[in-house]
């Protein structure tokens, strides 16, 4: 039985057809050669130094105020940044506080704010000797002994506990309260106890009274049998400073059990003589036990 073979079809290409195939494989073959796109040019420490010392240059007083918010925005949005660069921008910010030292009190700041975040190592030293060694700008220690406890708290507690355990000489230092908190602040990035110390300057009754209202607030934020018993000290004491009274009842109003505070608070009551700190107390009894 003869079978009919049927050929295969012959595929009719059209000749446009074609050179457009080739020359879509040939531009194919013509981006392979081509070499990626270079990356992004890699940060500039110098200018952006430069450029931070421009954000931090305040506008003149007689500014309009949408000049003067500005400024700010851009100031809180450049240190923002630039604390997350690399060791070079703090380095580059050392050299431009030690070779050109700006006369700004808070541009010197900014540059010892960024060094101190971005490379520690190097600007500890810096903050140590701004903090203990009178001469600079008040304003510029001040910073340097917070930036201190911030960036390297166990040289922090070495250098700052000893000046707030003896006696203090505010011509020698920056302010006690500013020392304070930045002592308070390496020891809660250390998670240490920063009662005993917090206890002894909240009552003594000779510190300046801001630096022991700095200390009652802290000690309600680190509950414990030893604050405890300084808050009570100081809710009873009779220096005639109520302020820091007020601070030690709601210190103890948030740390204690309600039960411990009602009775604490109506024991204290009886026994106040204070009129007007009789009706403190009375305030707390009615919002929080009655």
């Amino acid at each position: 039985m003869n079978f009919l073979r049927l050929a295969p079809p012959r595929l009719r290409t059209r000749p446009g057809a074609f050179l457009a195939l080739l020359l879509g494989l040939a531009t194919g073959l013509s981006s392979c050669d081509r070499s990626a796109p270079s990356p992004m040019a890699a940060p500039d420490p110098a200018r952006e130094i430069r450029e931070l010392i421009t954000a931090l240059t305040p506008p003149p007083a007689t500014a309009i105020p949408v000049l003067k918010s500005e400024f700010f925005s851009n100031k809180k949005a450049a240190l923002e940044r630039l604390r997350l660069a690399s060791p070079a921008h703090g380095l580059e910010a050392l050299r431009v506080y030690r070779e050109e030292r700006p006369t700004l009190p808070e541009v010197q700041s900014g540059l010892l704010d960024i060094a101190a975040h971005t490379n520690p190592p190097a600007t500890e030293e810096l903050l140590v000797k701004l903090t203990t060694t009178f001469g600079e700008d008040l304003y510029v220690r001040k910073q340097a002994a917070k930036l201190l406890g911030k960036s390297a708290p166990i040289r922090a507690i070495d250098v700052i506990e000893p000046i707030l355990r003896g006696k203090f000489d505010d011509r020698t230092y920056p302010p006690e309260e500013s020392l304070l908190e930045a002592w308070l602040t390496a020891h809660e990035t250390l998670e240490l106890d920063p009662v005993p110390l917090l206890a002894l300057v909240a009552t003594d009754i000779k510190r300046p009274m801001d630096v022991r209202h700095a200390a009652t607030k802290a000690l309600g934020r680190h509950p414990s049998p030893l604050s405890r018993q300084a808050l009570e000290t100081i809710l009873v004491e009779s220096s005639g400073n109520g302020y820091i009274r007020r601070l030690a009842l709601q210190a103890l109003s948030a740390s204690l059990p309600r039960e411990e505070f009602c009775a604490l608070a109506l024991k204290v009551q009886d026994r106040e003589a204070d009129t007007e700190f009789v009706m403190v107390l009375e305030d707390h009894l009615v919002k929080s036990c009655r």
